[in-house]
């Protein structure tokens, strides 16, 4: 903890590249990140991730840069930060079509509530697809949408292979990693055309994702 009792973070895992510089323990510290974050965000929806810089990040939330540096090294920091905020919130709201999957059959009825419910996350906030691009942009982030996608697809297995012949479950997982990797491609597509035919793209992704899931479950 440093003087302004703020806690030094050692995040060597995801590298310094990725990490905030300090935890903030303060609420006023606490309400600078949330300012710094929110000001990022919107300028990344508006002019893209390219067009962004840190110096007015810092201008328009506030504030000199060095505040800005206080807590994120740069501008992949920041980024990296607002994903991590992004997956948090999603994983809450895929966690809760989980508790269908107590048959076989509800497998497959899962599935299309998780996709059903990331289409209309994307839809009511709009600026997640530009923060995905943006992660998708930086050289230093774009596999973590993929490893988010593995981890989301994990999630989905853990709670399925009950039932799932064992002989069958290493290609189910590979294919429940290939539908949430999709699925945000598919999401991308559907929120770009008009709203209807937008929804029946939502409506054939699932009907073929329920297709490809009923040739794992036990009979």
């Amino acid at each position: 903890m440093d003087a302004t009792g703020n806690q030094m973070v050692d995040r060597r895992d995801v590298g310094s590249h990725f990490a905030l510089r300090r935890i903030p323990k303060q609420e006023r510290s606490r309400e600078r990140i949330d300012e710094i974050l929110k000001v990022a965000m919107d300028l990344i929806g508006q002019k893209g991730i390219d067009a962004v810089t840190m110096k007015e990040i810092a201008s328009l939330s506030g504030g000199p840069i060095a505040s800005v540096y206080q807590y994120f090294p740069n501008k992949t920091a920041i980024i990296a930060t607002l994903y991590e905020r992004y997956i948090s919130q999603l994983r809450s709201i895929l966690a809760g079509a989980l508790p269908q999957i107590n048959e076989a059959g509800g497998i497959a009825d899962a599935a299309e509530e998780m996709i059903t419910l990331y289409a209309k996350f994307v839809r009511s906030h709009p600026h997640v697809q530009d923060l995905i691009n943006a992660v998708q942009a930086d050289k230093l982030l774009e596999d973590i949408d993929i490893k988010e996608a593995r981890q989301i697809a994990d999630m989905f297995c853990k709670a399925s292979e009950a039932f799932v012949p064992a002989n069958l479950r290493e290609e189910f997982v590979r294919t429940t990693f290939v539908m949430c990797h999709l699925t945000v491609s598919m999401v991308r597509l559907a929120i770009k055309v008009a709203d209807d035919e937008g929804d029946q793209i939502v409506s054939d992704f699932t009907a073929s994702i329920r297709h490809q899931l009923s040739r794992f479950v036990i009979k």
